[in-house]
C-alpha cells in the first residue's frame, strides 16, 4: 500500500566536502546507483540527441525569440527585427526562452538556437531524474513499477522530446517546474524557492505553482509556529525574479509582454461566446481531453494543428484519467494530504489552460502531461496495492510494459514524421519565403499569420496575426472588437503592407468577401511556395498540415505607400 509523507519544510545545510569528495557516496546521494534510474536518464539523452540529428526540427515560434537574442548583439535592441519601430518591443512570453540563446549569441550570433536545444538535450536526463524521484520518495515509495512508468514516460514520449529539441523552452520549464515539487516535498526550502522562482521565468502560467508553494510552506510554518522558512522563501523567489520585472518595465515600459495581449486580443475564447452553461461545460471537457491531456496516450501534434490519435479514439487517455482520478480519491478516503500541492497544481494548470488560454497551442501541454503522467503512475500503485503482494508486482509491471511499449512503438513513424515536415514543409516552404522576400528593400513591410521562419529570415517589419511582434497590429485589434472571422483581413486592409504572405484558403475566402476587394485591386501574385503533390504523401497526416500552399502577393507600384 502506497504512503505519502507530509510537506514539510526545513532549512537544509550544505554536505561536508568530504562527503562531496566520494565518488561512491556522491552516486548514492543522486541515486545514480539505480539501474533503472540511470537507464531511463541515458535513453532520454540518447533519443533527444538522436531526434535533434536526425529531423533536424526548428519550431516556428522559437525562431522568433531567437531573433530576438541576436538582434540584442546587432545593436537593435532585445526585440524583433521592425524598421519603422523604434522602441523595443515584449515578443516573447517566457523569459528563459530569450535568456538561454543570449549567453550563447554572446560568444557568437547565431549560436542562441543551438545552445537552447543543447540545453534542453541536457534538461531531458534531468527532467526524468526529478520525476524518478518524486515517484520513488513521494507519491508511490513502495512501487519501483510506478517510478519506472513515470520516468519511461518522461524519456520517450514523443512529445516530451519534441519541443525542447525543436528549440523551445519547453524541456527545461518541465525539468524546472518538477524540480520545484521535488524540493518541496523534500522539504528544502532555500532550493523550492530557487525554483518556484525559476518557474516564473520559465513560463507565465507557472505562477500557479508558485503561489502553491507559496501556500504550503506558510502552512507548514503555521503549524510549527516558525515563519522563517517562509520568509527565506519569499525573498529568495523574489531574488530570483524581481530584477526581470524591473528590467522589462524600464526596458519595455511593462512586464506584462506584447504576446498576452496579442493572444487575448486576436484569438478570443470559447467561453466569451458561449450560449449557455452546458454548451460551455461540454467545450471545456472537448478542450480537455482533446488538447491538454491528449499525450497520455499515442498522439502526433507535430503539424502545429492539434494532436491526432495514432491508436483508436481517446480511450487510452479517459483510462489514464480515470486512473488519476482513482489515485486522487485514495488520497481523500485515507486523510493523505502531504500531496496536495501536486495535485493542485495539475488542477489549476488544467483549469486555466482549459478555461482561460486564448488558444491552446501543443507546447502547453508538456509540463501538464509530465505532470499527469506521474500522477498516473501514483494512481496505478493505489490501484494494483489493493492486490495480494505477488498479483500486485505482476500486474504493476505489465501494465507498465504495455503503456511504454504503446509510446515507444510509434517514435520511428513520429521521428520520420517530424524530418519530413521539416525538409518538406519548413524548409521548402516557409523558409524559403524568408530567404525570398530578404532580397527586397530594407524598409519593406510583411504582413501575415505565421511569423517565426518569414521574420527570421527575411529580417524586414513584418505584421503578424495577432500581432505577437507588431504593436500596430495589437493597437488596431484593442481599437476594433470585430467577430473573430476574417479579423486578420481587416487588419491586412488597414496596413496595405508591400507584400502579403498568404495561405492559398486563406486568400481564396478573403478575396470572396466584399471586403477583401482590395486583396484583387492593390495586389497581384508575385510568388507561390508550395509543397508537390508527390511529396505530401510523405507527410504523417498531410490534411492536418495547414502550411505546404502558401502566396506571395506584392502591392501594385502605382500605388501610394500606407
Amino acid at each position: 500500500m502506497t504512503t505519502s509523507p507530509s510537506v514539510s519544510v526545513r532549512v537544509h545545510t550544505a554536505p561536508s566536502a568530504t562527503a562531496a569528495a566520494r565518488p561512491a557516496g556522491l552516486l548514492r546521494s543522486l541515486h545514480l546507483d539505480d539501474p533503472w534510474l540511470v537507464g531511463f536518464m541515458a535513453a532520454a539523452f540518447l533519443l533527444r540527441l538522436i531526434f535533434w540529428v536526425y529531423t533536424q526540427r526548428t519550431w516556428e515560434d522559437a525562431l522568433i525569440t531567437t531573433l530576438h537574442s541576436e538582434n540584442f548583439y546587432h545593436g537593435l535592441g532585445l526585440t524583433h527585427f521592425k524598421i519603422d519601430d523604434p522602441k523595443p518591443l515584449h515578443g516573447f512570453t517566457s523569459p528563459i526562452s530569450v535568456l538561454v540563446p543570449l549567453l550563447a549569441d554572446r560568444f557568437h550570433v547565431g549560436w542562441g538556437l543551438p545552445f537552447q536545444k543543447l540545453v534542453s538535450l541536457l534538461a531531458g536526463p534531468v527532467t526524468v531524474w526529478f520525476g524518478y524521484r518524486i515517484l520513488r520518495d513521494y507519491l508511490a515509495p513502495f512501487s519501483r513499477a510506478a517510478a519506472v512508468l513515470g520516468a519511461g514516460y518522461l524519456a520517450i514520449e514523443h512529445h516530451q522530446i519534441l519541443w525542447g529539441m525543436a528549440g523551445m523552452e519547453t524541456q527545461v520549464a518541465t525539468a524546472i517546474v518538477l524540480a520545484a515539487m521535488y524540493f518541496l516535498l523534500e522539504g528544502n526550502v532555500r532550493a523550492s524557492a530557487i525554483a518556484s522562482g525559476l518557474c516564473l521565468l520559465a513560463r507565465p502560467d507557472f505562477v500557479l505553482w508558485t503561489a502553491i508553494a507559496f501556500v504550503a510552506t506558510a502552512l507548514t510554518c503555521w503549524r510549527s509556529r516558525n515563519f522563517r522558512p517562509l520568509l527565506i522563501f519569499v525573498l529568495l523567489v523574489c531574488a530570483v525574479y524581481v530584477p526581470w520585472l524591473l528590467f522589462t518595465t524600464l526596458y519595455y515600459g511593462s512586464p506584462i509582454p506584447n504576446t498576452i495581449a496579442a493572444k487575448a486580443l486576436g484569438y478570443p475564447g470559447y467561453w466569451e461566446t458561449a450560449p449557455s452553461h452546458r454548451w460551455l461545460f461540454i467545450v471545456a471537457i472537448r478542450v480537455f481531453v482533446g488538447e491538454l491531456s491528449a499525450p497520455l496516450e499515442p498522439v502526433f501534434g507535430g503539424n502545429g494543428t492539434g494532436f491526432i490519435p495514432l491508436m483508436r479514439g481517446y480511450w487510452l487517455e479517459e483510462l489514464c484519467l480515470a486512473v488519476i482520478a482513482i489515485g486522487l480519491f485514495a488520497e481523500i478516503v485515507r486523510r493523505r494530504w502531504g500531496l496536495w500541492p501536486v495535485y493542485a497544481f495539475a488542477a489549476a494548470l488544467s483549469a486555466f489552460l482549459t478555461f482561460r488560454a486564448p488558444l491552446r497551442f501543443g507546447w502547453y501541454t508538456g509540463p501538464l502531461c509530465a505532470v499527469l503522467a506521474l500522477l498516473l503512475a501514483k494512481g496505478l500503485a493505489d490501484i494494483t496495492g489493493l492486490l495480494p503482494q505477488r498479483t500486485d508486482a505482476v500486474l504493476s509491471w505489465t501494465l507498465t510494459a504495455a503503456y511504454l511499449a504503446a509510446f515507444a512503438v510509434v517514435l520511428p513513424t513520429t521521428f520520420r514524421a517530424e524530418r519530413n515536415i521539416q525538409q518538406l514543409v519548413e524548409n521548402r516552404v516557409r523558409k524559403a519565403i524568408g530567404l525570398y522576400l530578404s532580397h527586397t528593400p530594407l524598409e519593406t513591410t510583411i504582413a501575415g499569420e505565421p511569423l517565426g521562419y518569414i521574420g527570421y529570415y527575411s529580417r524586414r517589419t513584418y505584421y503578424d496575426y495577432p500581432g505577437l511582434c507588431s504593436r500596430k497590429v495589437v493597437a488596431w485589434l484593442r481599437a476594433h472588437k470585430y467577430p473573430r472571422i476574417f479579423k486578420n483581413l481587416r487588419v491586412y486592409a488597414y496596413l496595405r503592407p508591400d507584400y502579403l504572405v498568404l495561405r492559398r484558403w486563406e486568400f481564396q475566402a478573403c478575396s470572396k468577401r466584399p471586403d477583401g476587394a482590395f486583396l484583387l485591386d492593390e495586389y497581384h501574385l508575385d510568388r507561390e511556395f508550395s509543397v508537390p503533390p508527390e511529396d505530401r504523401a510523405k507527410l504523417l497526416h498531410a490534411e492536418k498540415n495547414m502550411d505546404m500552399d502558401f502566396l506571395v502577393l506584392a502591392r501594385n507600384k502605382d500605388l501610394p505607400k500606407n
